[in-house]
């Protein structure tokens, strides 16, 4: 009797351990065909193109590759005597603009009183002229303070600085090499841009919300998830088929494949919460999660 009784408890433990087991699998099957999620993510961060905005040789250096730099840090100097020169000349320029409209002034000045005094002395031509010279001479001077401005402006610029936080990446500028104005010299990653790009396929996006909330996993920091919302999805992406060809026409794909596989689009994550320990790195891969409204109420 006992016998009998222990095989139907076992029998019983062992129906109700496949049951729940069958209910875990149906949850994690449940939630791996509803619920969005993807292994098709990148880290990404807004890459900064440092451009000097003038030319020279570069005289000074203290950063050094993948270097953490502060907003306002000097990233390189370039070779400053071209412009202090320059400085000079323009200040130069403004003083002999100054008395040159000292002069037309002086000459403006006692042509009205010779004028008042005697009608007839000088001519209404004569005069004109002179109140116009004395106007171009105080355009003059306008020009040369502005031309003042810009020089000490380019001295400025041959210090550039970092525009924000964020790491030297790639660098391959050397003490002397030459930079030239309006070129990139160097990329800077801001450090308070970085966010994921989730790429999911087209049927699942109709599952996916704006705010919806998303736990990512990084490949490089698996066992710590971060976490954030949906900001935005994307609206296009780009087709082989259609472009127009140099004749204007449609260029199409004679070939067409009848397996027909679901396009991928951008979803755009915010992250709320990055642990302490994780290290964040353009280009690496993470999976995605997105949760629906069903699955964050659980």
């Amino acid at each position: 009797m006992s016998k009998g009784i222990a095989g139907i408890m076992r029998y019983l433990i062992t129906l109700a351990a496949v049951i729940v087991a069958g209910l875990v699998l149906a949850s994690m099957f449940r939630e791996y065909l509803f619920q969005p999620w993807t292994r098709d993510g990148h880290v990404r961060a807004q890459i900064i193109k440092i451009t000097p905005r003038v030319g020279g040789p570069i005289v000074a250096l203290p950063i050094q590759d993948n270097q953490a730099v502060a907003k306002g840090d000097l990233l390189f100097k370039i070779d400053p005597r071209t412009y202090e020169l320059a400085i000079e000349q323009a200040e130069a320029k403004l003083k002999q603009a100054i008395a040159s409209e000292r002069v037309k002034q002086d000459q403006a000045t006692r042509a009205r009183d010779l004028s008042r005094k005697d009608k007839g002395a000088i001519s209404e031509q004569a005069l004109v002229r002179k109140e116009n010279d004395l106007l171009v001479a105080q355009a003059n001077v306008e020009v040369a303070e502005a031309n003042l401005h810009a020089a000490e402006l380019d001295l400025e610029f041959t210090e550039v600085r970092a525009p924000v936080d964020g790491y030297v990446t790639n660098l391959l500028l050397r003490y002397g090499s030459q930079t030239v104005a309006n070129q990139p010299a160097l990329a800077l990653i801001d450090t308070s841009s970085f966010w994921v790009h989730g790429f999911f396929k087209e049927t699942q996006i109709k599952n996916i919300e704006p705010d919806n909330r998303v736990v990512v996993k990084l490949m490089t920091w698996p066992d710590a998830p971060l976490e954030g919302i949906v900001e935005s999805m994307g609206w296009g992406i780009a087709q082989q088929d259609g472009a127009p060809a140099a004749d204007l026409l449609p260029s199409i794909n004679p070939s067409f494949d009848w397996i027909r596989l679901a396009q991928r689009i951008p979803v755009r994550i915010r992250l709320t919460h990055v642990p302490e320990e994780v290290e964040l790195r353009v280009g690496t891969t993470a999976s995605v999660f997105v949760m629906t409204d069903t699955e964050a109420a659980r």
